[in-house]
């Protein structure tokens, strides 16, 4: 009698884990199909919600915006392809599950058109039955679904503390003007805890401890071993993660298992690159040889004209005019303020916001306008809050008075005072200054007066 109950209880134990089994099998397809929608949604979402503050991030933001948004992106549709996959699968299952209902005795051989007797025999020794392939597909179905959970606790772990990391770094190395070079740092010390310890712990234990029996009783190396492991644990929430990766990794393919498992991780990475990079970008593509982004730099670009609006323009504090088109005696100049690109520059030139006399002086004295070769006091440009835009900065009027009519060229040059020998201020920025050229159609209107 003591023997059959535990067998008993085993047996309660395991009818009630098919039960729940069968029940999450409907939470699955349901899960799936929600997320998948809100997940490839997502993204797009969240991009427009960094573009309208962009150009008000500080140094610390936009360093946290950017790691942000790229791992987002990147898992968000790294995920949703997964669910997709997930969603097929378990829609094959159930659709296997009603074949095999309706069919119980599978594929009837007999009646089986277009096959010769060598081809039914091929299929009749290589094909699974299909209590076999349901038991695969659940399988895959199972496993995709809880690879997914670990996928998103991994990298929504790592991508906290990398945020965390190169935020601190990032801000201390600013003030030295090596910002980049800050994150460089932070970057290695996270790989040397989160990849290099791990790969010492594996060298030490599996390779070196398995070898050399004798070492697994000395107390130093296993308070070594100890101390590596709980430093790399940081790497990840082992108490919800290894579970799941330990009980799929020792019932598969253990090598493979790994692999696949790096590989997704950076394909979430790159694909979270890419998302970011045409978001800020015209076109990714290579394509446009014979006219670049260098040759258009001088050229027409819609972001200089505030009646053609598009999504690049919330990311680009480039100067603006009102439209392309001009038939009056001026041209209104908006020249934007941006604290990240700026606030350095600004610093420089009148040491801070608060020794500066006259703050709106010193931001003129950010900018150049000129026209047709001619320049244009910034005197008359006076600060400006375009809430349209969601930007700040300095306006005025560029005249026309006296120009021929025809294309004429409004020409706009930042940080004009730096020469060609100065350094940028910090590593972030490859060159010292920037120069932007309107083009403008001048048509003015001609009054008629009769005598």
């Amino acid at each position: 009698m003591e023997d059959k109950k535990p067998e008993t209880h085993l047996r309660a134990e395991s009818e009630a884990m098919d039960r729940l089994r069968d029940r999450t099998d409907e939470l699955e397809l349901i899960i799936s199909g929600l997320t998948i929608f809100a997940l490839f949604s997502l993204p797009g979402w969240l991009f427009d919600k960094i573009g309208d503050i962009y150009t008000h991030l500080s140094t610390s933001l936009a360093i946290a915006s950017t790691v942000g948004t790229t791992l987002l992106a990147g898992i968000s549709y790294g995920l949703a392809a997964c669910f997709v996959v997930h969603l097929m699968a378990r829609a094959y299952w159930v659709g296997l599950i009603g074949l095999r209902t309706v069919f119980p005795d599978g594929i009837n051989w007999s009646k089986t058109p277009g096959l010769g007797p060598l081809s039914r025999q091929y299929y009749r020794d290589t094909l699974p039955d299909l209590d076999t392939v349901i038991q695969n597909t659940d399988r895959l179905a199972s496993s995709l679904f809880a690879v997914i959970s670990m996928l998103t606790l991994s990298v929504l772990w790592f991508g906290t503390i990398l945020v965390v990391i190169l935020v601190v770094s990032g801000a201390v190395g600013a003030r030295f003007g090596l910002t980049n070079a800050g994150m460089g740092i932070g970057t290695a010390v996270l790989l040397v805890v989160f990849l290099g310890i791990p790969i010492l712990v594996y060298l030490l234990d599996r390779q070196l401890a398995s070898r050399v029996p004798r070492l697994r009783d000395g107390r130093l190396f296993v308070g070594l071993v100890r101390v590596l492991r709980r430093i790399a644990g940081l790497a990840y929430p082992q108490r919800l993660v290894l579970p799941v990766q330990l009980t799929l990794q020792s019932n598969t393919r253990p090598v493979a298992f790994f692999v696949a498992l790096i590989l997704s991780i950076i394909v979430i990475v790159a694909v979270g690159n890419t998302r970011a990079a045409a978001w800020r970008n015209f076109t990714l593509s290579g394509e446009f040889a014979y006219l670049d982004t260098t040759q258009v730099q001088e050229g027409f670009r819609s972001t200089y004209y505030e009646d053609m609006p598009s999504r690049l323009d919330r990311l680009r504090g480039w100067p603006r005019v009102d439209s392309f088109n001009q038939s009056g005696n001026f041209v209104r100049l908006f020249l934007p303020y941006q604290p990240l690109r700026d606030n350095l520059l600004l610093d420089q030139l009148c040491g801070s916001a608060e020794e500066a006399p006259d703050r709106v002086a010193c931001l003129r004295q950010l900018w150049t306008v000129g026209i047709d070769g001619k320049p244009v006091s910034m005197a008359n440009f006076e600060p400006a809050e375009r809430a349209d835009l969601g930007m700040r900065g300095l306006i005025g009027l560029v005249p026309l008075t006296g120009l021929e009519p025809g294309l004429r060229r409004i020409e706009v040059v930042w940080n004009p005072s730096a020469t060609e020998e100065a350094a940028p201020l910090d590593d972030r920025y490859t060159q010292v200054n920037s120069r932007y050229v309107i083009p403008i159609a001048f048509s003015p209107d001609f009054e008629m007066s009769l005598d």
